[in-house]
């Protein structure tokens, strides 16, 4: 079993010892990632070309260090790639499509993810097939017109086999995202509009997260499901939560030194 804490520090380890930046958007969505892993996504660690498998498509993909970490973890990804990260990986700071490492899509520009999951949800219906799709989302993102045309073919196939995680934590990479386009309020009243099965939880809440994700992986659904997590950009390390500047910048930059984990 994946265990948040650990994650969490190895997710920011990752980031210290080679300087790479990301790592704030890598760290608000890194529970969700973590429940998924444990207890509901369908997959074969050992046979990572299995089709019946669930498909993750992360399109946030400059926020991809914890699930790089994840992935490592269960032995997809193998340790030199990791060690190597940000100088000789094929890794980037942005995800880039390799399916013999579970990940799915190339998503570093925006509004590219969801259309890809509907596109795969949709296939998979069409061969009567049972694979889940999950798409993980930024709220700023969400700024791009691609995500609510993706939206109009999802509820228009009733894709009763995709959920769409917003991870909201209310930055982007320059600004807020409520200087920007909507604020999160109004934008989880956008997307409730939708005929689709909504909920907007804590996104750091382990028990919140499994309430949601058990009405869509176990429960009889019409259409596709939605949660809008609210998360903290940065959890983990104080003084770079909720700050605007670390959407790219690494900690280290600032004197930050992480300690030794108690392993």
């Amino acid at each position: 079993m994946l265990d948040i804490e650990d994650i969490r520090y190895k997710t920011i380890k990752l980031s210290c010892e080679t300087g790479a930046g990301h790592l704030a958007p890598s760290l608000s969505c890194l529970e969700m990632l973590v429940v998924l892993f444990n207890d509901y996504l369908k997959f074969d660690k050992d046979n990572v070309f299995d089709d019946s498998r669930d498909r993750l498509i992360f399109s946030k993909g400059h926020g991809a260090y914890s699930y790089y970490v994840i992935l490592n973890e269960l032995g997809i990804i193998p340790n030199y790639e990791i060690e190597n990260f940000y100088s000789n990986s094929s890794l980037k700071g942005c995800l880039t499509y390799n399916p013999k490492y579970m990940l799915e899509a190339s998503t570093g520009s925006l509004g590219h993810g969801l259309p890809i999951a509907v596109g795969m949800a949709q296939s998979f219906k069409m061969q009567k097939k049972k694979n889940k799709v999950i798409c993980i989302v930024g709220d700023g993102e969400m700024q791009e017109g691609s995500n609510f045309e993706a939206l109009q073919l999802a509820s228009r196939f009733k894709l009763d086999n995709l959920l769409i995680i917003v991870d909201g934590n209310k930055l982007q990479a320059m600004d807020r995202v409520e200087d920007v386009g909507l604020n999160n309020n109004q934008l989880s009243n956008v997307l409730k509009a939708y005929p689709c099965n909504f909920s907007k939880l804590d996104g750091h809440n382990i028990l919140e997260l499994k309430k949601s994700f058990d009405k869509f992986f176990k429960d009889e659904n019409e259409s596709f499901s939605v949660m809008f997590c609210n998360t903290i950009k940065g959890k983990g390390i104080y003084f770079i939560e909720d700050s605007i500047k670390y959407h790219y910048r690494c900690p280290v930059e600032d004197g930050f030194v992480l300690k030794e984990s108690n392993e």
